[in-house]
């Protein structure tokens, strides 16, 4: 070997060696060659965590593109073979193929592409391989194999999860959490046991219980979860749960699960909740409507009268400022909300994204102005659907289509704010304040609450990450070949 051959050889020994010193000694953090690209900015966290929470899931949409593409699999095994799929060049949907569901979410979405799979013709395993098989078909999304590389995944692109997706590998929506584990980013843990059925109330012991195994379910992913603001501030549990529990100062109240939880003993809250269950086909139906559909259009309709405290739950406001982001938006309110005109509404299906009404009522009625409409009278949806309703009682039997919410999920709504009990008027947020909160960046269910007050009636439905988003860009299917 030559003379200035040798130079050659240890000058580039050299510069790796001082490259190496200068990327440990700067953690890494100022080589040009390392960027974090889901890194939340600074400034942000200067920002209400509401904010800073609704900005960490608004990267994820940015940084992993849209495929113009439906994927329909006819049971849950393709289905999941079918989430394996998903990486960080770009993400789709895909559904159980249903008579119901799946048409909803295929009219609104108008992929360029739709692709229908046949059935890989195997049977999911049980136990902690099917666990395994879960979270393996999550990391897969992040280019990852496993739950060690994913988090190591995540550290390298700068991911913090803002939030925990709980289930159950004995449940039917089991498949969803997987989804919206993978398109979020966040860790998926599994909570066995009984915590009651849909409609029915927990008493003080199970409630407890409940209480304890959710936030050790929390504890076990590693992330910092006890204060708002720090890595983990949303739970999305996607499997059978009892809406209520018992009030532990009045026995004749009860409160929802999903305001109760997600706060320390003491009341103090550290996190917000959402709550999806149900069938394979509808509960993966709601999470892809959370992760892919955006906002176009809303329907305001308000049948309180503009004296007193009802007037601060107008709705004109509110929709002047959903049009301001692009939304076009219908009102009705006094004296025009009536018995017959929201008849004549509800004759034809629906066809708003948003769906943000007043009302006082019971738990299968609703007033709609000068009279009470009924669950029967609640239109079928055309498109799927995110509704905020103030109105005692409502989501007191959710799992019942012969109520309030239980007609309206039925119908194709995969979000839904509403009441279990007589909650009062101040346990809502007024439209125009929750419409502000929306236009930051907070997601729907928790621009929905009020975030400060103890447990309390409002039951929140739905992906708690789920935002009110502009038409975001779709790559055309042929970037991302299936």
């Amino acid at each position: 070997m030559n003379y200035h051959k040798k130079i050659q050889i240890k000058f580039l020994a050299l510069t790796l060696v001082l490259t190496l010193f200068l990327c440990l000694s700067q953690q890494l953090t100022a080589c040009s060659f390392v960027t974090k690209p889901f890194q939340l900015p600074a400034s942000a966290k200067q920002e209400p965590w509401p904010i800073q929470t609704g900005l960490r899931a608004a990267i994820v949409r940015s940084k992993i593109p849209t495929v113009n593409r439906v994927v329909l699999v006819p049971d849950e095994a393709t289905f999941l073979a079918a989430i394996k799929k998903w990486n960080l060049k770009g993400n789709w949907p895909i559904l159980i193929e249903d008579d119901k569901y799946a048409p909803l979410f295929l009219q609104r979405f108008q992929a360029e592409e739709i692709v229908r799979l046949p059935s890989i013709k195997e049977q999911l395993p049980k136990g902690k391989q099917l666990q395994e098989l879960m979270l393996n078909a999550a990391a897969t999304a992040w280019n990852a194999t496993d739950t060690q590389t994913l988090k190591a995944k995540w550290t390298q692109l700068g991911w913090e999860p803002p939030g925990v997706v709980i289930t159950s590998e004995n449940d039917p929506a089991r498949s969803a959490a997987v989804a919206l584990a993978a398109a979020h980013g966040q860790p998926l843990v599994f909570l066995e046991g009984n915590f009651g059925k849909p409609n029915q109330t927990l008493n003080n012991t199970r409630w407890k219980n409940l209480q304890r195994a959710i936030t050790k379910a929390v504890e076990s992913t590693g992330f910092f979860y006890s204060q708002l603001a720090d890595q983990i501030d949303t739970i999305t549990i996607v499997r059978e749960l009892a809406v209520k529990y018992q009030s532990p100062q009045k026995k004749d109240e009860q409160l929802a699960v999903t305001d109760g939880l997600g706060r320390h003993f003491n009341g103090e809250r550290w996190a917000a909740v959402g709550w999806i269950f149900g069938s394979e086909a509808r509960s993966i139906y709601q999470a892809m409507c959370a992760i892919f559909l955006d906002s176009q259009t809303a329907l305001l309709y308000d049948s309180y009268p503009k004296e007193g405290n009802w007037a601060k739950y107008e709705m004109e406001e509110a929709a002047t400022e959903l049009k301001t982001i692009g939304l076009d938006v219908d009102v009705v309110q006094q004296p025009e909300s009536s018995l017959g005109k929201w008849r004549s509404l509800a004759s034809k299906p629906w066809t708003f994204d948003l769906i943000l009404m007043n009302s006082k009522g019971y738990p299968k009625s609703f007033q709609v102005g000068n009279g009470d409409a009924s669950v029967e009278d609640i239109p079928k949806l055309q498109f799927p659907a995110a509704i905020h309703m103030i109105h005692s009682w409502s989501a007191s039997a959710p799992d019942d289509r012969n109520t309030v919410s239980g007609r309206w999920l039925a119908n194709g709504a995969y979000a839904y704010v509403g009441s279990v009990h007589e909650p009062f008027l101040s346990a809502f947020i007024p439209p125009k304040l929750m419409v502000d909160r929306l236009k930051r960046g907070s997601p729907f269910l928790i621009a929905a609450r009020q975030l400060e007050s103890p447990p309390w009636k409002v039951a929140t439905i739905g992906d708690p990450l789920m935002s009110l988003t502009k038409p975001r860009q779709r790559i055309p299917p042929t970037q991302q070949p299936l």
